[in-house]
């Protein structure tokens, strides 16, 4: 039985990262093609029942409750946290504060393990660069949000995940302050290609030149030496427990790179942990260059390593 899984409630996210595979839709326009989806308390229901009733999830998994949308967004949020508790589910949830949840109705949060702050800076110019939202109303969220949660019984590890681009390292002090101020623990990591699609392209060097000068500007790609020079230990130290991911279609996705349209099948279609686990082998058992995948798992799980010795700011 799987003891984690990572799915969307929602097909929408409010941010336009630079980088972000659901950012870069958004700026083109691409995500206006597709109706809004919220997932409601019955359809939670119905895919936690199927999951325990199959034995394809342990009785107190953990949900992390994101991957590319914002789950403060579905107006349907405080609903299924309620239903998790319940369930005595557990959660893990992650939000880029653009703006608060509807906490209407929201019972307790005992069983909400970490909730996580994605930051791109801490000035009105770096939210102008990437996110697009007015600081100062992100970090009243933040506020409004952690006082919310606390006062309904929320225990949990609570941080700002802080993206070090080239033009916010003089900011990070203050967001550190900021941090403090609110009682949240302070993480900051180097900012990279998030399933926008320069991974590959760089890492073969067939990444266009306009694209290159442009990420060369604002993302750190020194590290990359440090991981791929030490690749063994670091994913060691990157090892997950067994976890499945969704969309938020209930379908089965690839992994956390990727969204419903790289659907391979509905959950509803498989009824137990093996036929889950036979359609992820078969997806890893595909040809592929393994030295690449290696390089982008890499990549991908750097932001599990704390960038806050550089600053001198302890972890």
């Amino acid at each position: 039985m799987y003891p984690e899984i990572y799915m969307d409630i929602l097909n929408k996210c409010n941010a336009r990262c630079k980088y972000c595979l659901t950012g870069q839709a958004n700026r083109t326009g691409y995500s206006n093609r597709f109706p809004t989806y919220y997932m409601d308390v019955p359809t939670f229901g119905r895919l936690a029942d199927h999951m325990l009733e199959c034995g394809i999830m342990e009785p107190h998994a953990l949900f992390h409750l994101y991957n590319w949308y914002e789950p403060t967004l579905n107006p349907h949020l405080a609903g299924i946290l309620n239903d998790m508790r319940e369930r005595e589910l557990r959660v893990d949830l992650s939000t880029n504060a653009g703006r608060c949840m509807d906490f209407t109705g929201l019972g307790d949060c005992g069983h909400v393990e970490s909730l996580l702050f994605s930051m791109p800076g801490f000035s009105q110019a770096s939210y102008d660069r990437i996110h697009g939202f007015r600081l100062e109303t992100v970090l009243e969220n933040i506020r409004t949000t952690m006082a919310e949660f606390r006062r309904r019984g929320f225990h949990g590890d609570a941080y700002i995940n802080f993206h070090l681009y080239q033009f916010n390292l003089g900011e990070i002090y203050d967001a550190k302050a900021f941090a403090d101020s609110v009682g949240l623990r302070f993480h900051s990591i180097f900012a990279y290609f998030n399933g926008s699609g320069e991974f590959e392209p760089y890492l073969r060097g067939t990444l266009s030149a306009e694209a290159m000068k442009d990420a060369t500007r604002e993302i750190f790609f020194g590290h990359l030496y440090e991981l791929e020079a030490h690749a063994e230990e670091y994913l060691e130290r990157f090892a997950e427990p067994e976890s499945i991911t969704l969309s938020e279609f209930c379908n089965v996705i690839p992994g956390r790179g990727s969204n419903d349209e790289s659907r391979v099948c509905s959950i509803f279609d498989l009824h137990s942990y093996e036929e889950v686990k036979a359609v992820y082998d078969n997806l890893a058992s595909r040809p592929r260059d393994a030295a690449l995948s290696r390089q982008i798992y890499l990549w991908a799980h750097s932001y599990k390593l704390s960038m806050n010795h550089l600053f001198g700011i302890p972890d």
